[in-house]
C-alpha cells in the first residue's frame, strides 16, 4: 500500500490551510495512507480527520524525527511548509519532495509597491504549485465529541457574539479603546476567547462590562473554542488562526478585522462567506505580509481609525 508524507510543522491557521490538500490527495490516491509530519504541539489539529492515517509529532530533534519517519518507507513526500527545517527533513529522508510555491517575492512586492500580482487565494496557489486541482469543500476541522461545549456550563445564553480578540502580531489587533467601543454597542452577551497574551485584555473588558462580557481567554482548548465558534450567532475575529477555524466550520455569520495585513495577500477564509472589515482609505496598507508588533509609521491608523459600523449593525440585527 502506498504511503504519502505531508510536512507542515506549524502553525494553527497554516495547518488548517493545508487540509484541503490532504483531502484531495486522499481522493486522488484512495488506497494510500497519508501521514502528517508536524510539531507535536499541533498534532491535535488532525484529530478525527478521516483522510489521515497517522500523525508524527516533531519535538525538537530532527535527526531522531527523520529516523522515525524513514521506518515508514514513504513513496511520496509533499513539503507544505518549505522552510529550512522541512528542507533538512526531506534531505534526511532521502526524498525529493513536491513543494508549494510561497510567492515570497510577489508578497514582498505587494507590501513595498502596493501592486498585487498574487494569483488568488493561498490554498489555490498551493494546489497549482503541486499540480493538484482543488475541490469546493473548503477547510477541514473536526471537533472531538469530548470537546463539545455545553453553553450552560459556562453561563452562556444564546444568541451570543463570539469575539476572538487576539492574533499573532499586535498590528493585526484592534486597540483596547476600539474593543471597548465595539463591545459597548453590542446588546447581546459577548464571549471572548484568546491565549495568555489576550487574557489581561479579556479580564479588563469583562471588568468594564460585567453583565455582558464572559472572558474565556486561556480557559478553553482550540477544540473547545471551535465549539463555541460553531454555536455563536456571530463570530468576530482578526486575521488570525481563529478566523481559519471559523472558516473550516463554515460559520454563516463571520466577520474578519484587517489591520496591517490585507485580504489580497490570499489568507482570507477559504471557500466560505465572510465580511471583511478594513480601512481601505490608507495608502500604507499592507505594511507587512504577516503582521508585526509596531506600526512602521507610528500612527496605527489602519485599526485606530477603523469604522466599526458594519460590525455594530450586524450585532444589533441578531
Amino acid at each position: 500500500m502506498q504511503k504519502i508524507l505531508c510536512i507542515r510543522f506549524s502553525s494553527i491557521g497554516d495547518i488548517l490551510l493545508t487540509t484541503p490538500i490532504i483531502r484531495v490527495l486522499k481522493a486522488q490516491f484512495p488506497n494510500a495512507k497519508i501521514h502528517i509530519a508536524t510539531k507535536a504541539s499541533f498534532a491535535h489539529l488532525w484529530d478525527g480527520n478521516p483522510h489521515v492515517a497517522q500523525v508524527h509529532g516533531y519535538q525538537g530533534n530532527l535527526w531522531e524525527f527523520a529516523a522515525e519517519l524513514r521506518k515508514e518507507g514513504f513513496d511520496k513526500v509533499y513539503d507544505l511548509h518549505k522552510n529550512l527545517r522541512s528542507h533538512m527533513l526531506c534531505l534526511l529522508l532521502g526524498k525529493f519532495p513536491k513543494q508549494i510555491n510561497k510567492y515570497t517575492a510577489a508578497r514582498k512586492a505587494f507590501v513595498q509597491t502596493k501592486l498585487n500580482t498574487l494569483p488568488g487565494h493561498l490554498v489555490d496557489r498551493n494546489f497549482a504549485s503541486l499540480g493538484l486541482s482543488p475541490d469546493v469543500k473548503g477547510l477541514d476541522y473536526f471537533i472531538p465529541a469530548a470537546a463539545q461545549v455545553k453553553l450552560a456550563d459556562y453561563g452562556i445564553k444564546s444568541p451570543y457574539v463570539l469575539f476572538a480578540i487576539g492574533a499573532a502580531h499586535q498590528t493585526k489587533v484592534l486597540s483596547y479603546p476600539k474593543m471597548i467601543e465595539l463591545i459597548d454597542s453590542i446588546d447581546h452577551q459577548v464571549v471572548l476567547i484568546g491565549d495568555d497574551w489576550d487574557e489581561k485584555i479579556g479580564y479588563r473588558l469583562a471588568t468594564l462590562f460585567p453583565e455582558k462580557v464572559l472572558n474565556l481567554c486561556t480557559r478553553t482548548s482550540i477544540a473547545q473554542s471551535a465549539s463555541l465558534i460553531q454555536q455563536a450567532a456571530m463570530v468576530i475575529t482578526h486575521d488570525s488562526s481563529m478566523m481559519h477555524v471559523a472558516a473550516a466550520l463554515k460559520h454563516p455569520n463571520l466577520f474578519t478585522i484587517w489591520g496591517s495585513t490585507h485580504p489580497g495577500l490570499g489568507f482570507t477564509p477559504y471557500q466560505t462567506a465572510f465580511t471583511a472589515v478594513e480601512n481601505t482609505n490608507l495608502a500604507c496598507r499592507p505594511c507587512s505580509t504577516q503582521g508585526s508588533n509596531v506600526c512602521p509609521l507610528g500612527h496605527f491608523s489602519c485599526l485606530n481609525s477603523l469604522d466599526l459600523t458594519v460590525l455594530k449593525g450586524a450585532a444589533q440585527a441578531l
